[in-house]
């Protein structure tokens, strides 16, 4: 193919004119030339490529460069140090929450159908009004303060038969005043646990349960010094104690349930947090979801002062995201106010669970890190974005009580340092503390310093050590003892906001200055109460009554024919034993057959009926020696 270049002068005619290469008038020369020409251009041109692609080159490594620099700042995780506190309450913090929160007794409105009752009680009571009747969830408790609630929410909703009752778990404040509403025909449903778990509460461990939590909700304190629980109203524990009002549930459930009433649908569900037995009502007609005490507005008790069994946090925490899930308008929960619209809804939830999550997640890691249960309770907090919501505030569940239980209940109470497997015992410890600061007259200087300063914790364990010593030196003091032992127990009680920790400690204070416990008042048990208390429970209990101190040198059996059902009691050397059938390998011959109805037998461990009288009476009958088996019956401690 033909082609042009451009001659210079001396290559043409001097006018800059353009051949045809191939010209029969070019010269051999000219040729030469310009090969020559083509051969060096040739050459500059390679050259100045290569300048090039080195251009290309360290363009593209410099973009790669600021790529992993861009990615280094921005796609790669940063350490930041986070500030893990606690916000402790404050006096401004407890009276608001009195005041706005729990407030006095009044009826809030809901929906169309749907009323609370706040401030009436310890807990809230719900109202559902539906064509078929009214559906109550959770019943105040006692029956007298039952009957307080109903008149207002019947004022405020309407009168109606009461077709439903509801418990969202065991817990007294919700079950207990169930006579107060329940009718002719009235169901009461709840999960399957409720029944078994509501008599162990209150029956294995009743008298400890009762005693702390007399003091957890300071029944001895002046209003003045505790306007509310954090949760409600304060507590009437006599008008619990006057009248059982605890109805068994006549449907239960696992899992899910689901029944309509007058044009309403319910959704019961198993929803596991503060209790084993929790569960959640949700109405999905106008998305209203009852969360029982699985939410409430405070930090939440992952353990309570008073006792009991290990809380199930994972489980409270799934609980949470199936309440979230279900996307609510309306949270009523059990205590405090209601919760309305689903953006406030959600971050309540989610902050609650999170705040749950962030203090378990904290025990694990500083567990796993070798830090002690001390150092944990002591270092535990929220990040600012929990910290700063008031709803975390520590009105009623703590953070370090709740660290102390999760550590427990996961790992025991062993926290790895050697020196607690074989510490040196309490009384040892506090006789050479005390010798080590030169007395009891020296240390009794140091409490009142202590005092002074208004170092009240540093005092109270000096006082521990002194209580020890006292036992053996009858020179300390009692008295001068107790009232400086009340003395801090009220000055430090006054410096705290958590409803339950300042109620401890302030009737303790109470308590030794001389104004309890309370003599304890036995409840006054309804035939139905008693009738509806399984007698595999009366048996477990009756394991806990033996007294070591009659049964010691004892190796004796007796059968408990019981209705329809056969048990096997063993006293071995302070142990009762209890067999369900046929006896175990090793039983001695039994000493004779008690025989009974289940009332009756319920009635005479109650110790509301003498087994004495009941043999005379023939309501009992006794195959073998009577006098011996009566005897048997002593060995165990009675009554409710």
């Amino acid at each position: 193919m033909a082609r042009t270049v451009k001659r210079s002068d001396d290559e043409g005619d001097g006018n800059g004119s353009y051949l045809r290469s191939g010209s029969p008038r070019a010269p051999p020369r000219l040729k030469k030339r310009q090969s020559s020409h083509k051969r060096n251009s040739g050459v500059v041109g390679v050259s100045g490529g290569r300048s090039g692609w080195s251009m290309i080159w360290m363009v593209a490594l410099g973009g790669i460069l600021g790529l992993l620099v861009y990615s280094w700042r921005t796609l790669i995780p940063r350490a930041k140090i986070v500030e893990s506190q606690r916000r402790m309450p404050t006096p401004v913090v407890l009276e608001h929450h009195c005041k706005e929160h729990i407030g006095p007794p009044r009826v809030l409105q809901v929906t169309e159908n749907v009323w609370v009752a706040v401030g009436f009680d310890l807990a809230n009571t719900i109202l559902i009004k539906t064509n078929a009747g009214h559906v109550i969830v959770d019943v105040a408790m006692s029956p007298p303060r039952a009957h307080v609630i109903r008149k207002a929410l019947i004022e405020a909703a309407g009168d109606a038969p009461i077709h439903t009752i509801i418990y969202t778990h065991s817990h007294i404040d919700h079950v207990g005043g169930a006579s107060g509403w329940a009718g002719n025909g009235t169901r009461i449903w709840s999960t399957e646990a409720v029944t078994s778990h509501f008599f162990k509460q209150y029956g294995v461990f009743r008298k400890t349960e009762s005693l702390r939590g007399s003091r957890q909700y300071g029944t001895l304190v002046a209003m003045t010094e505790l306007p509310c629980s954090a949760l409600g109203a304060r507590v009437d524990l006599d008008a619990m104690r006057a009248e059982a009002g605890f109805l068994l549930p006549t449907d239960t459930f696992r899992g899910n349930a689901s029944f309509s009433v007058g044009g309403e649908d319910f959704e019961l569900i198993e929803a596991h947090g503060e209790t084993h037995d929790m569960l959640v009502v949700w109405l999905p007609r106008q998305k209203v979801l009852l969360p029982g005490d699985n939410y409430y507005r405070a930090f939440p008790n992952l353990y309570t002062i008073r006792g009991t069994t290990p809380r199930p946090v994972r489980a409270w925490i799934q609980s949470l995201d199936m309440m979230r899930k279900l996307k609510p308008d309306y949270l009523v929960p059990s205590h405090t106010e209601p919760v309305v619209g689903l953006e406030a809804i959600s971050k309540q939830l989610t902050d609650y669970r999170d705040g749950i999550q962030w203090v378990y997640m904290e025990t694990i890691r500083g567990a796993n890190d070798g830090k002690s249960l001390d150092e944990l309770a002591l270092s535990v907090g929220l990040p600012p974005h929990l910290r700063d919501n008031d709803a975390l505030d520590e009105l009623y569940g703590q953070i370090d009580w709740s660290v102390k239980a999760i550590y427990s209940g996961e790992l025991g109470w062993f926290d790895g340092n050697p020196e607690e497997l074989y510490p040196v015992a309490h009384d040892e410890e506090s006789e050479k503390t005390v010798s080590l600061m030169g007395g009891a007259s020296k240390v009794f200087k140091a409490v009142e310093d202590a005092q002074a300063m208004n170092d009240h914790r540093w005092a109270l364990r000096l006082i521990s050590h002194l209580r020890t010593v006292q036992k053996k030196d009858k020179s300390v003091s009692r008295k001068v003892l107790t009232a400086l032992e009340a003395a801090s127990l009220r000055a430090l009680g006054q410096t705290i906001f958590n409803t339950n920790g300042r109620a401890y400690l302030l009737q303790s204070a109470l308590e030794r200055e001389g104004s309890g416990p309370r003599q304890e008042t036995k409840p006054v048990l309804s035939d139905a109460f008693i009738d509806s208390i399984p007698i595999s429970l009366v048996f477990e209990v009756m394991q806990t009554r033996l007294r070591p101190e009659l049964s010691i040198d004892v190796h004796e059996s007796a059968i408990f024919q019981v209705g329809e059902a056969k048990y096997i009691v063993t006293v071995r050397r302070g142990v009762a034993e209890i067999s369900k059938g046929d006896a175990i390998f090793g039983t001695p011959d039994p000493i004779g057959t008690f025989i009974a109805d289940e009332n009756m037998f319920r009635r005479i461990m109650l110790q509301l009926k003498s087994p004495g009288k009941a043999i005379m009476n023939g309501d009992v009958r006794i195959k073998g020696d009577q006098l011996r088996f009566l005897t048997f019956v002593q060995r165990f401690e009675r009554g409710a």
